[in-house]
C-alpha cells in the first residue's frame, strides 16, 4: 500500500537524519603528524616539480661497454621497455657471473646481499669463520640467554627450563629485533651494531664496527686453547669494538690517550631485546605461550645483509656476492633494481648461486623477471608525467644542455689523453 511505503520512506529519512547529526557529533580525530608531513612534502614538491631533471642512469655505472650494458639492463627494472629478449640476455649475463665457492673469495673479505633475512646469519657465520681462519684468529661463541617477561601485576615469572630455552634459541631473529640466538667472535671481527646509545661515539644503529676486544664474565672458565673454538658457558661482560670506515668520531673521541691505536673504540654490553611470544611444551596443556626477552649483545651481522641494508650504497670495488635467485614469495622489482644498480659495471657482479640450470627453468625465470618489472599504477603515471616536464626543461634550457655537452666532451678528452 502507498501509506506502507511513505511510512517506510518517512523512517529511512529519519535514520539519515541521526546519522548526519551522529555523525556531525562525533569528534574528528586530529590528522596523524605523519600523514600531515606527507601531505605537506607531495605538495611542496608538486610545486617545485616545473624543473625536473631525469638522471639517464645510477651514477655507480661507469661507462665503459660493461657499465653501459648494465646500466640497460637496470633500466628494465626502473620504468624502461623490458623485452623478452633483453631479459633473456640479463639471465644469460648473469649465470656467466657465478661464484664457484666462497671460500675462494676470502682473501677479498666478501660480503653477500640477500633478499631475504632468514638465511642471514647462517651465511655471516661461515664468512665470519672464513675471515677468522686467513687471519689465524681464535674462534669464540657463546648463545644468547632467554628470560621470561614479567606482567604487571604478576609475581616473578620461573626462569626458562633447558628445554624451553633450546625452543627459544630456535625462533627467528626478526621475531627479536634480529638479536640472534648465538654469536661468534674473533679479534678483528665486524659487525653492525643493533642499537642507538651514543650516535657521538659512533654507536648508532646500523653503524659498522670492528671488535677490538672481549671481556668475560667473572665466572667465566678459561680458555683451555683446545677444539676449533672457545664455547663461553656464560654471556660475556661486555665486547670492545671500534668504528669503521670513516665512522670514527674524531671531534668526540679524539682526546682519548689511545686514540691513534684504537680509534675511540667503545663497550657494547649484553641487553634484552624486545619481547616475544614463544610456543614450549607443557606438561598438561601440551604446549604453552610464554613471553620472552632474548638477551645478548646488540651485534648484528655485518658480512651478510639485505637489499634494503645496501640502499644508497656503492660497492666500487668492494667484493659484494648477491643473491638473486627467485624466492618463495617471488621477486620484488624494487630489489633486483637496487642490487644491479649498486655495482660499476656487469663484470663487477658476483652470483652467489645460479639463476637456471635447465632451459625449462631458464624460460620459467625469465618470466618471473620479466613480471617483476612491473610498475605500480601510480608509479607509472608520476615517471611518465616527471619524463614530460623534463622535457620541457630541456627544451627550456637548451642553450646550457649544450654547454654541458661541451665540456663533457672536453674533460672526456682531457682524461683520455693523460
Amino acid at each position: 500500500p502507498a501509506s506502507a511505503d511513505e511510512d517506510e520512506g518517512r523512517s529511512d529519512e529519519h535514520n539519515s537524519d541521526r546519522d548526519t547529526a551522529a555523525t556531525m557529533r562525533r569528534p574528528r580525530r586530529p590528522v596523524p603528524q605523519t600523514h600531515a608531513r606527507l601531505h605537506d612534502g607531495f605538495q611542496l614538491y608538486r610545486q617545485l616539480g616545473d624543473v625536473v631533471f631525469m638522471l639517464q642512469k645510477q651514477q655507480r655505472q661507469d661507462n665503459s661497454p660493461s657499465g653501459q650494458q648494465l646500466t640497460q639492463f637496470a633500466t628494465m627494472f626502473g620504468g624502461g621497455e623490458p623485452t623478452e629478449a633483453r631479459m633473456a640476455a640479463l639471465i644469460d649475463a648473469l649465470n656467466q657471473r657465478v661464484i664457484t665457492d666462497l671460500s675462494d673469495l676470502t682473501d677479498l673479505e666478501p660480503r653477500v646481499v640477500l633478499q631475504r633475512n632468514e638465511p642471514r646469519h647462517v651465511l655471516n657465520t661461515r664468512l665470519l669463520m672464513l675471515q677468522a681462519r686467513r687471519k689465524g684468529a681464535r674462534l669464540v661463541s657463546w648463545n644468547a640467554d632467554h628470560v621470561p617477561v614479567r606482567q604487571h601485576g604478576t609475581a616473578q615469572q620461573p626462569l626458562l627450563s633447558h628445554v624451553e630455552k633450546a625452543v627459544a634459541m630456535r625462533v627467528k631473529d626478526a621475531a627479536f629485533d634480529h638479536t640472534t640466538a648465538d654469536t661468534w667472535y674473533y679479534e678483528g671481527a665486524r659487525y653492525t651494531l643493533l642499537d642507538t646509545v651514543a650516535a657521538d661515539a659512533g654507536a648508532c644503529h646500523n653503524n659498522e664496527v670492528e671488535a677490538c676486544g672481549l671481556l668475560t664474565d667473572s665466572r667465566e672458565p678459561p680458555d683451555d686453547g683446545h677444539g676449533p673454538y672457545w664455547r663461553l658457558h656464560y654471556l660475556p661482560a661486555a665486547v670492545m669494538v671500534r668504528p669503521i670506515k670513516g665512522h670514527a668520531p674524531n671531534t668526540v673521541l679524539a682526546d682519548l690517550a689511545d686514540f691513534a691505536s684504537k680509534g675511540g673504540a667503545f663497550t657494547v654490553v649484553p641487553r634484552p631485546s624486545p619481547a616475544a611470544n614463544v610456543t614450549v611444551p607443557a606438561v598438561n596443556t601440551g604446549t604453552a605461550t610464554k613471553n620472552v626477552r632474548r638477551v645478548n649483545v646488540p651485534l648484528g651481522d655485518y658480512y651478510a645483509v639485505t637489499d634494503y641494508f645496501v640502499q644508497g650504497r656503492s660497492f666500487k670495488e668492494e667484493c659484494w656476492v648477491a643473491d638473486l635467485s627467485v624466492p618463495p614469495g617471488g621477486l620484488k622489482r624494487a630489489t633486483v633494481y637496487v642490487l644491479l644498480t649498486r655495482y660499476k659495471t656487469l663484470n663487477h657482479i658476483r652470483l652467489l648461486r645460479p639463476l637456471s640450470t635447465t632451459p625449462d627453468e631458464r624460460r620459467r625465470v625469465v618470466q618471473q623477471f620479466l613480471a617483476a618489472t612491473k610498475l605500480d599504477p601510480d608509479l607509472a603515471a608520476e615517471l611518465r608525467l616527471l619524463d614530460r616536464r623534463a622535457t620541457a626543461t630541456r627544451d627550456r634550457y637548451a642553450p646550457e644542455y649544450e654547454h654541458a655537452r661541451h665540456l663533457e666532451e672536453r674533460w672526456t678528452t682531457a682524461a683520455t689523453t693523460t
